[in-house]
């Protein structure tokens, strides 16, 4: 089968999900191209062909027009038809000629390939694409992947509606997002499958010392800096832990936006001595700063899943998320790790402070069963099987 798989970026390193998709699929004998708008210098992270698309050049309206121009020449020499059938499904979505031929431009790297299916990895990245499956003759699929469903629809309320009608299947990395999905508008009809995100689990050994604290205690977080990961709330809980006087080291990996706002929280708290920002680093890092760490901590407002977390178990951290979303498929409560009601810094807390007050036999006892949980749901093997099923069904 000839598979497109449309992103907005090719996949990095860190980027885990993608790349084991894109290299199962191509071990389960299926040929990906994957279509991309991103940078043209990126090196692929493993064997398949990429296809860029025409540039925009907001800046330079002169080469912009000779670019546009050219584009769709080229385009409409190689597949008038598809160019014609193109136009013909815009113009009766209601979107005016100049339109249609803009779409023509940002999607002449797609129009013009033979595909049986055209994935979107992020409905978002269906937009203003929801004919071109039906243009080139393919099935139409679209993957949910959590800020796509769960924030985007927010500030753009029905912006999917046209994407529902014209695609024949779903996956899900969560059930929630499903039906999140179903509530902004999806028929209940179309079929879906969830497909979680899973790991190698060669790359993450469970610690040998698991359940054997640190003191003070070390506690990480991997994540953007954003909103939506509420640092406030785990740095408000780390606050009624030195209160109780238990002592913790705690580190924040990731980069973004929010870095000074979630300085000044921790300044604010006086939790200077004990609070580290380690910003971005590699992979390979970040498994290191996770083998040095005792326990995890995800304190999402809204979460699709979280791979993160997933790596921690599978090392023997003792994790603790919040209620939210895809976490609360992550995590069983009490048995793999714990969740916490979100928002509420005292429930977070309280969960922290029963696990530094267990012994180390009950902290090995989950540990284990969130590795073995980890084991059975989220290997690569698993994955592979089902996104391979997933596109021959």
């Amino acid at each position: 089968m000839r598979i497109g798989l449309v992103l907005a970026d090719l996949p990095q390193y860190s980027e885990t999900f993608f790349k084991y998709k894109i290299k199962g699929l191509i071990a389960g004998g299926h040929e990906v191209i994957v279509f991309t708008s991103g940078n043209a210098g990126t090196k692929p992270i493993t064997d398949y062909k990429v296809k860029y698309s025409l540039p925009v050049m907001k800046g330079n309206l002169v080469l912009q027009s000779l670019n546009f121009f050219n584009g769709i020449l080229k385009t409409l020499i190689v597949s008038p038809s598809r160019v014609s059938k193109l136009v013909s499904l815009e113009k009766k979505e209601g979107r005016n000629f100049w339109e249609a031929l803009k779409s023509v431009y940002l999607n002449s790297h797609i129009i013009t390939e033979d595909l049986d299916r055209l994935h979107f990895g992020f409905a978002t990245n269906a937009l203003r694409k929801e004919n071109i499956a039906e243009t080139i003759g393919a099935r139409m699929s679209v993957s949910f992947r959590g800020f796509d469903i769960n924030v985007y629809p927010l500030k753009n309320p029905g912006c999917y509606d046209l994407l529902w009608k014209k695609i024949d299947k779903v996956h899900t990395i969560s059930d929630y997002l499903h039906k999140k999905a179903v509530k902004i508008g999806l028929p209940e009809s179309i079929p879906y499958s969830k497909i979680t995100p899973a790991i190698d689990l060669t790359k993450f050994a469970l610690k040998n010392d698991r359940g054997k604290f640190h003191d003070p205690v070390r506690i990480v977080t991997v994540g953007r800096l954003n909103w939506i990961k509420d640092y406030e709330t785990a740095i408000s809980s780390l606050a009624i832990l030195r209160t109780d006087g238990i002592k913790f080291l705690y580190e924040i990996i990731g980069d973004g936006k929010e870095l000074e706002r979630i300085r000044f929280a921790v300044y604010q708290s006086g939790l200077d001595d004990c609070v580290k920002f380690l910003g971005k680093i590699t992979h390979d890092e970040i498994v290191k700063r996770m083998e040095a760490s005792d326990i995890y901590l995800q304190t999402s407002l809204q979460e699709g899943f979280c791979v993160s977390v997933l790596e921690a178990q599978a090392m023997g951290l003792i994790c603790v998320v919040s209620d939210a979303d895809g976490l609360r498929e992550n995590v069983v409560e009490g048995v793999t790790g714990f969740v916490a009601e979100r928002r509420r810094a005292q429930s977070f807390a309280e969960k922290l402070i029963e696990i530094i007050r267990m012994s180390e036999p009950e902290r090995i006892r989950i540990a284990d069963a969130a590795r073995m949980r980890v084991e059975d749901e989220f290997g690569i093997e698993k994955q592979n099987r089902l996104f391979n099923e997933f596109f021959l069904n």
